[in-house]
């Protein structure tokens, strides 16, 4: 770690869980829904539950610093592995569910897995396919045992079993194993192991230490001082990632907040309305989604209700450009005004009714769409961090009033900017390093500095904007300087495109390559007449392709003449994991993406 944090303000996650627990043992720490009900679990519960897991994977033979691994969607049992793993004195190791077998492969091997969790019959299927390239892993636990009855591979057991088997162990005595297992923890321990995107080569496994998740609490705790026990947050982002652990899992035990899980990604729109929460966290994608959904629904309503919205939205879009301090009182009379008629309507149809704490983060999200969020009432704050600084770094104050577009660096935290633009990080949640890799962690941290490489620059009230990654910094054939990242936004903004990878290196004009939003486009399309079977049919109408040039065109209007996008190859699918196109946390992997469209992008320079 870049700073040591002070002994008498370190406190476990596993402290923390007993004090809920002796504190307020029937308050409710999360729900689980399933078929439709939502299942609560105490705080009692869930400190019950964790060691009973302990328990039972000590009795497997598991030992202290043994690096077990969760692979599942998120679920209540994610999180009451990943305590019951710390409580044995284990590393929980977080894995992407989407990871197709020759990703998992590097995944169990780059963090000596010996145990792992996994969700149902689909991830054992996976593991089945490695067959003996996972020579260290010895140990299976099912959560959804439906479909594995009869297996038995690497001694496959059930989640309920793993239960029973250590709630028998404590009734023998074992409990006293587990509390001096966690009495043995110490600042500098490792806590959790989450893997980096990988979207430059193979994802390396990012340490993160308990005093790290400790002085993410204490952010949490300035953060969140608003925000006091029973607060709901909805879980559905994917658990290995270190932000959905910064906001549900951190925030869940320094301030107490109820951790929902819904039933599945599929649901969680429903989910979303049914929790309402008052804190929401969403990677730019969801809220590019909302607004979409939106603008659909007032595009088909009803000619009075359609006009009336479009009408609400434009001043939406308007007053959410101007800083909230700076609203006139005609502004705020006409927010009034429309909140009353329609914008209260759209938050509680997006499940946003209650959230008064939204943040996006995990990717740079388009000003306009920030503009769109605030402008109806959506209080969205763009921060930044990444595994290396345990999740968090930066956030924008109330309404985004600032001058840096991703705020100002959370307590502990200091930021400077080096020589070559690159953005420069040191605090006490700075990571320990990567698991096995001294030469990329020595490259990352130098002086106590972590190296985000990100280029940024620190605006006149100390906030901070990021331009772009360093690696992405693009240079035309004139020589100039480009940011595909900003200039991808920019035209992600429109609701018919999901996707753009920019095209400019060394190249005398800047092209890109656009995946359509197939809910949008499909819907103008059906409003047209236009015929079509699959996403391939519909990217090849010409129709289609005038629909995306004209979209194309009405952004280029917000960017300077060198960045404008000049010809546009539309994609025939949707970029895929599987393919390799992009990363499990569907980050684009340009080289790969270059490889794969290399004919395609040469001709849009015939």
């Amino acid at each position: 770690m870049a700073f040591d944090l002070p002994s008498s303000r370190f406190v476990s996650i596993h402290t923390m869980l007993a004090d809920h627990a002796n504190h307020r043992p029937d308050s409710i720490a999360m729900r689980q829904k399933r078929y439709g009900v939502w299942n609560e679990v105490t705080w009692g519960g869930l400190q019950e539950l964790s060691y009973a897991t302990a328990a039972g994977l000590i009795d497997l033979g598991m030992q202290q610093g043994d690096h077990v691994g969760i692979l599942s969607e998120n679920r209540s049992e994610w999180v009451q592995a990943q305590f019951g793993v710390g409580a044995a004195g284990g590393v929980a190791v977080g894995m992407y569910p989407t990871s197709p077998p020759a990703e998992l492969d590097h995944l169990v091997n780059a963090s000596d897995t010996t145990i792992l969790f996994i969700e149902d019959q689909e991830q054992l299927d996976k593991i089945i396919a490695l067959d003996g390239r996972v020579p260290q892993l010895r140990q299976l636990v099912v959560f959804d045992p439906k479909g594995c009855q009869d297996q038995n591979h690497l001694n496959l057991i059930t989640w309920a079993d793993l239960l029973a088997r250590g709630r028998a162990a404590l009734e023998r005595g074992q409990r006293n194993e587990v509390l001096a297992r966690i009495a043995k923890i110490q600042v500098e321990d490792t806590a959790l192991m989450v893997f980096t995107s990988g979207s430059t080569g193979l994802p390396k496994a990012a340490e993160i230490s308990y005093g790290n998740i400790s002085a993410g609490t204490t952010v949490a705790d300035d953060l969140f001082a608003d925000y006091g026990p029973g607060t709901e947050v909805l879980s559905y982002l994917p658990l290995c990632h270190i932000a959905e652990q910064a906001v549900t899992v951190i925030n869940g035990l320094s301030r107490q907040f109820v951790m929902n899980f819904g039933e599945s990604l599929r649901t969680i729109t429903l989910d979303l309305r049914e929790v309402a929460p008052q804190v929401f966290f969403g990677v730019p994608r969801i809220w590019e989604r909302m607004q979409a959904g939106v603008m659909v629904q007032a595009q088909t309503a009803g000619p009075v209700r359609r006009r009336l919205t479009l009408l609400a939205l434009k001043g939406a879009m308007e007053r959410g450009a101007k800083r909230r301090d700076q609203w006139t009182g005609a502004d705020r009379a006409a927010h009034a005004f429309w909140d009353t008629l329609i914008y209260r309507h759209i938050r509680s149809y997006l499940g946003l009714g209650r959230v008064s704490f939204a943040i996006s983060a995990a990717a740079p999200i388009s000003e306009e769409l920030l503009f769109f969020m605030r402008g109806i009432g959506v209080n969205l704050r763009e921060a930044w961090g990444m595994s290396e600084t345990s999740g968090v770094g930066t956030i924008q104050p109330v309404w985004g009033n600032s001058e840096g577009r991703v705020g100002a660096p959370v307590a502990t935290v200091q930021c400077r900017i080096a020589e070559d633009g690159e953005v420069l990080f040191k605090g006490p949640t700075v990571f320990k390093g990567y698991y096995r890799n001294p030469s990329a962690t020595a490259e990352t941290i130098v002086d106590g500095w972590l190296q985000t490489g990100d280029v940024g620059r620190i605006e006149p009230d100390g906030t901070l904007t990021l331009i772009d990654r360093k690696k992405d910094i693009m240079i035309n054939a004139a020589g100039k300087n480009l940011s595909p990242s900003l200039i991808e936004n920019v035209l992600k903004a429109s609701p018919y495109i999901k996707e753009v990878i920019m095209i400019a290196d060394r190249r005398p004009y800047a092209a890109a390559l656009v995946q359509i939003d197939m809910d949008t486009v499909r819907l103008w399309a059906e409003s047209k007449g236009i015929a079509y079977t699959t996403f391939r049919s519909l990217a090849e109408n010409p129709l289609v392709q005038e629909l995306i040039d004209a979209e194309v065109a009405r952004h280029n209007k917000d960017l300077a003449r060198v960045e404008q996008i000049k010809k546009v190859y539309l994609l025939p699918k949707e970029l895929d994991h599987d393919d390799g196109e992009v990363t499990a946390t569907m980050k684009v992997r340009r080289s790969k993406i270059h490889e794969i469209y290399a004919e395609q992008i040469e001709a849009l320079y015939g």
